[in-house]
Order: structure tokens, then sequence, then C-alpha cells
């Protein structure tokens, strides 16, 4: 395949369709929604949530109603519920798009429980949004529009941390109290740390991406993006010279200089300055100085000469540096790498 001349993030959707089955099939029920907000976690919402809708799944959820309405464009048929709730004014939104309010607080359950299905969101212990417990147990056990109650994990990418305990108890607890009600517990990390916070919906985002669920086990996810960009100049350094802005690092006579057509501007975190790799040919090669807004450097000093060809690209993102890695090199975490990527970056699907 021909990449165009510019930054891409070539999509595996058959990667997702597999981690998609993976996850599902954790849970005896193999009943398993997706969370697709965020524009697919910045991976293309059509293309993801057409794939995931093959693969099987009935129920998505994304993060307000400009996604919701977004994601009927393409996908009429779906369970949609918006994660954000409903505000006053959107009413007429919601019906006419066939989208489910997770509601989160009394005042959203008065200005909407009469006009559709909705799912109740309980806060368990995140002390975010949601109802709190206390509030849950005054609401009456049955409402012919209460489809789901939902809670989410503070804590569950590290599995040993007592929280996780903690507010599975209460969920349970509380899914007694709405009995013959729908619940769902498990985000990405929740799939993994036992079948008792599976419930009756797995509700996973991240590792469909390929993002570790767990930060105490090797990721089972299978990495589904390549991140590349290609090479603007060439340059064989002369005499020892200072790279970039603010001379942060130097390179020595006889190395080479490929200037890469990414930078800030398209997501490439700053912080990777001095501070990351990119490959080519499977070679593991240097950032060199500051990443700059459109640009960065990276030594491919160890690149045969003959390789080093106009077409080259340098990938920052693939089989041998997934995402996470990425992730721990900028001090942050998947979720914010991909969503950063920028609207420069193409998306290619495969």
């Amino acid at each position: 395949m021909k990449l165009p001349n510019c930054p891409t993030l070539e999509v595996d959707l058959e990667s997702i369709r597999s981690n998609y089955q993976l996850l599902r099939n954790k849970a005896e029920h193999k009943n398993s929604a997706s969370v697709v907000k965020a524009n697919a976690y910045g991976l293309g919402v059509k293309q993801v949530s057409q794939t995931l809708a093959q693969a099987g799944c009935k129920d998505f959820f994304v993060a307000n109603l400009e996604e919701a309405i977004e994601f009927r464009q393409f996908d009429s048929a779906s369970n949609l519920y918006v994660f954000n709730g409903i505000r006053k004014g959107q009413r007429s939104d919601f019906i006419a798009h066939k989208i489910i309010p997770v509601i989160n607080d009394l005042a959203q359950l008065e200005y909407w429980q009469q006009a559709g299905n909705y799912a109740l969101h309980i806060d368990t212990g995140m002390t975010r949004l949601g109802i709190t417990p206390k509030q849950a147990y005054e609401l009456p056990a049955k409402s012919p529009h209460l489809k789901l109650i939902i809670s989410h994990l503070a804590c569950a990418d590290t599995p040993s941390h007592r929280k996780n305990a903690e507010q599975l108890e209460l969920f349970k607890q509380i899914s007694k109290h709405f009995q013959g009600v729908s619940a769902s517990l498990a985000n990405s990390s929740g799939v993994f740390i036992g079948q008792n916070y599976h419930f009756d919906l797995l509700r996973p985002g991240c590792s469909l991406y390929g993002i570790s669920p767990n930060s105490e086990l090797a990721n089972p996810m299978q990495n589904c993006v390549k991140l590349s960009a290609p090479i603007l100049q060439y340059r064989k350094i002369d005499a020892e010279s200072d790279v970039g802005y603010g001379a942060t690092s130097k390179v020595k006579k006889g190395s080479i200089l490929a200037t890469v057509e990414i930078g800030y501007a398209d997501g490439f975190m700053r912080n990777l300055s001095n501070n990351f790799y990119g490959y080519a040919n499977n070679i593991k090669l240097p950032i060199i100085g500051r990443v700059s807004m459109d640009m960065l450097s990276v030594d491919v000093s160890e690149i045969p000469q003959e390789l080093l060809r106009d077409d080259l690209r340098i990938e920052f993102i693939n089989q041998n540096q997934p995402v996470d890695i990425m992730a721990n090199a900028a001090k942050t975490i998947g979720y914010e790498i991909f969503t950063r990527i920028g609207n420069r970056v193409q998306r290619i699907y495969a």
C-alpha cells in the first residue's frame, strides 16, 4: 500500500474486531458494549463502530449528544447511550435520534424519565458523575423505562487495589434493589479482574484499541495502529552540531539526520523530545533535539545508506513499539496519545 506524503495513522480494523471478540468471550454471557467516544479514541468512529457492529456489538456508548448525533448518521439501529446524560433543551434531539441518556442526577431523571428508555449511573466510589447510593435506594425498584444501571470502576487497571472489591460489593447490593434491571460495571480493566465484575454487560473502551487494560500484567490486546511520517530531508553532519530549538542535543560528525514531517501540532507530544524512538527497516532510531510544531529530527545513521530513500517513512507506533510504550515515555496514558492525534494525520483503514 502506497501511503500519502503526509503523516498517517494506519488503523487495522481486523485487530479491533479481534480485540472485541477477546473481550466479549471473557464473559459467560458474551454480551459486550463498545465505548466509541472521542471519535473512537481518535481512530475514527464511523469505521471503528461499523467494524464492531459487524462483529456483533449492539450497544455503543459515546460522551455527549453531539457525538451521538454523528453516530446516528451511519448507524440507526444500535442501542446508543450518552455517558454525560441529558441537559435541558435536549429532550427532542434524544427522542428524534433514539438516543438513550445515562442519567447522572435526580434533576436529569425528573426531566427525562417519562420520555423513554434510560440508563441510571450510580457512583460507587469514583466521586464523579452519578447519583449516590442513598439516592439509588430511595428510587422505586421498578420503572418501565429503566433498562440499565451502571457504575464505573476507579482502579480496575490495578487489580490488587482494595477499591475494586469495595465498589463491587456496593454495586452488587444496589443491583439487588433494582432486581430484574440489567447491570454494567466492568470497563476494559474490569473485564480482566474476575467474572463477578461482569454482571450483564461489559463496557470496554481503551482495550478495543490495543491499550493495555492492566498495569500489573502483560498486555493481552493486539496493537491495531501504525503511526508514521515521511522524511522531508536528509542531512549528513560535517562537524559536531547542536540540533533544534534550545540546542538541547548534539550530533557528532558523520551522523545522518532525517527531518521528519510530524510535530506537536499533529499531537506528537513535545515531552518526547530526546526521549523516544522511531523505527525504519526494523531499526530503532533516536529522536534528536526538541519536537517542533511541524517536524522533528531522527538520527538515521544506523540505516544502510542505500536504504535512505526519499520514500522512507519513520514509524513511531507499530508492533515493535505499541502506544503504551510511547505513553510511558511521555509520562501519560495511551488514551491521551490517541486522542491528541491531529487532523493533519490522515487515517487509513485496512
